[in-house]
């Protein structure tokens, strides 16, 4: 196993996802992980750390954050080059930079020798299927395709909440070992917010159809209408910021970098956006900001969200 790695990015999901992939292929005691924040210790301060052995050989998981490649001084590229050389095989290192820039004289170390994950290139989903895909196999249980898609849709992307649903589903179907749709829909409750997701979509999408259903269904399960009304308004600033920013000019990876979201998020708006103009999405923001304020204050005995929402789809 790789002792070095690297992951690039600022979306905390996917960091998140890939550290925990990472750490949970350690055995290692959580006295042993230290942590430094890069951007007021050095590199030297980690392979100083990783360089110390231990008298009782503990594995040791050394974080470093906010790594700045371009700002590694010659002395501590020199002790790095020196260290991917006779690495302690008891320590291991992950290093979390926002961004880099692979043309650096000093990327070319972490290029040869660490494992780099480069979350700004390629969306989690695929790699999340493929992980729970292999945990499901190697436990010899079976799911087609179509129950993996739904089960991820169900899960969403916290590694440990994807290994604790699928324990519950390996001890129940411990017998025949094939994971259907049934059996989902009886042992694991949907991911709010990716439930929270799909509504706001089909509504900047004018999906009457699912909006109608989800919204039914939230009245059912007694979701709170404050909670819709802030994810709605939440979804609208974005998409006004979005517009606004794409109607001056600002390309896709630009505007990714002002929201923190990744590009093919951005794309996956403006297409959405497409019909909205900013002073659409103005009104919307300033109509939910009323029905919030009508909801808190008791000044309405009707529905009113519903109501904007079937007014906007027309």
């Amino acid at each position: 196993m790789n002792n070095l790695y690297l992951i690039i990015g600022e979306d905390s999901e996917q960091i998140d996802f890939y550290l925990a992939e990472i750490l949970n292929k350690i055995t290692y005691e959580e006295d042993n992980k230290i942590t430094y924040d890069l951007s007021t210790s050095s590199i030297a301060d980690i392979l100083d750390e990783a360089s110390m052995m231990s008298l009782f050989s503990n594995t040791k998981v050394i974080l470093g954050n906010n790594l700045d490649i371009a700002k590694i001084n010659e002395s501590d590229y020199e002790y790095l080059t020196k260290y991917v050389g006779n690495i302690n095989r008891d320590a291991y290192i992950i290093l979390l930079a926002p961004k880099v820039d692979a043309r650096l004289k000093n990327y070319k170390v972490f290029k040869d020798n660490f494992k780099i994950i480069d979350t700004t290139k390629s969306d989690n989903q695929d790699k999340i299927l493929i992980y729970i895909n292999n945990i499901i196999k190697d436990n010899n249980y079976k799911i087609d395709k179509f129950n993996l898609d739904y089960l991820y849709s169900k899960i969403g992307n916290d590694i440990n909440n994807i290994n604790l649903e699928l324990n519950k589903l390996f001890i129940y179907k411990e017998e025949d070992k094939t994971i259907t749709k049934e059996d989902i829909d009886l042992l694991i409750t949907d991911n709010i917010d990716n439930v929270i997701y799909e509504f706001t979509n089909a509504v900047l999408e004018n999906n009457q159809d699912t909006i109608t259903k989800m919204y039914n269904n939230f009245k059912l399960e007694n979701i709170s209408p404050d909670y819709l009304l802030v994810s709605l308004s939440n979804v609208f600033r974005q998409a006004l910021i979005i517009k606004r920013l794409a109607n001056n000019s600002k390309n896709n990876y630009d505007i990714a970098k002002v929201i923190g979201k990744k590009v093919f998020y951005v794309k996956k708006m403006l297409e959405r956006l497409y019909n909205y103009t900013e002073k659409d999405l103005c009104h919307y923001i300033n109509r939910l900001a009323e029905i919030d304020k009508n909801n808190k204050l008791g000044n309405s005995n009707i529905d009113e969200l519903a109501i904007f929402l079937l007014d906007m789809n027309r």
